[in-house]
């Protein structure tokens, strides 16, 4: 009965992602424009920095979307992953870039409706724990995975690291462990820590954001809410360094264009709430408190500074991955 089941569920959801990749395709793009709430500044009050925290900045490939979702002309874009050096709490990983597969196979190894709405191009060896290998930081040494949320081009080499405590938005256990496209082979389930803001004590305002959670208690990571715009789950992480803080903002803000835009195109799950995040991280922007850093753009994020280091920077351009190719 139950294999049954899941048969029928199957079933229904490929004939529920391919009705979605006809209506897309019929449906010509149109700008979908959310001005979304006035968000008033506020200070972004923090702990001081903890001295030798760091943030390794790699790229693991370059992505373009279908101009079906975010309207003609769409460039390749980074696909980034990030690595904090905690003095005293070893690495936390927050997302993970592209995957083995798909830096071999490109969007054919992406399960739809996703790779049929996106080309994705990598190289073997240049994943993220290759690049942190070279760079001289151990995959095994990584005691935290964060997640921003569950597209492919987020969760990347998940069973490398399955060693790890991860912790990602509400829902996520479930579809990343236990679903058919589960990220981990090596039959190493991690433990999971699902982020719900509403029920964590200690969650708290921080700045122009109405949830965050201290990570270790010290001031030095903290989660925020990324509300639930692109998807259910979207976290974003607030690193507390020396020389300033930098928001990892995951997809919620996908790249500066769209932070800069009104449209929040077809690639949210919730357009108002999408345009309330954007407004909140436009807020942190505009204050000159922090360095924002979107899911899938590398174009200004200064200078490589003693606390926050660029690894192969001349990856960080996607002309640097073979576009042209597939």
């Amino acid at each position: 009965m139950k294999g049954n089941r899941r048969r029928l569920a199957l079933i229904f959801g490929l004939l529920l992602c391919a009705l979605l990749g006809v209506l897309v395709v019929l449906i010509p793009y149109r700008p979908i424009t959310v001005v979304g709430p006035v968000v008033e500044s506020a200070a972004l009050s923090l702990a001081d920095a903890i001295p030798g925290l760091r943030l390794h900045v790699f790229n693991t490939g370059a992505n373009r979307m279908s101009s079906l979702l975010v309207g003609p002309s769409p460039p390749w874009r980074a696909v980034p992953a990030f690595v904090i050096e905690h003095p005293s709490r070893g690495l936390v990983a927050f997302d993970l870039g592209l995957s083995h597969e798909v830096a071999e196979h490109g969007e054919e190894a992406i399960s739809p409706p996703v790779g049929w709405l996106m080309e994705s191009r990598g190289r073997l060896g240049l994943t993220l724990e290759a690049q942190m290998r070279e760079a001289g930081l151990s995959p095994n040494d990584v005691k935290h995975v964060v997640i921003s949320h569950l597209h492919e081009d987020h969760t990347g080499v998940a069973d490398e690291l399955a060693h790890a405590v991860f912790i990602a938005g509400p829902g996520t256990r479930e579809r990343m462990v236990e679903g058919r496209h589960s990220a981990f082979h090596s039959g190493v389930v991690p433990e999971w820590r699902e982020i719900v803001f509403e029920k964590e004590e200690n969650a708290a305002r921080i700045g122009p954001f109405d949830a965050g959670i201290d990570l270790f208690g010290d001031g030095s990571i903290l989660l925020i809410s990324g509300g639930g715009g692109h998807t259910s789950e979207d976290l974003m992480v607030l690193v507390n360094l020396e020389s300033g803080p930098v928001l990892l903002a995951g997809d919620a803000v996908v790249h500066f264009d769209w932070l800069e835009s009104d449209d929040v195109e077809r690639i949210v799950s919730d357009p108002e709430r999408a345009a309330v995040v954007r407004n909140r991280v436009r807020s942190l922007r505009d204050s000159g408190a922090a360095l924002i850093i979107p899911g899938h753009d590398l174009r200004r994020i200064g200078a490589a500074r003693p606390d926050l280091i660029h690894h192969r920077p001349e990856l960080f351009r996607p002309s640097a991955w073979p576009i042209g190719q597939g």
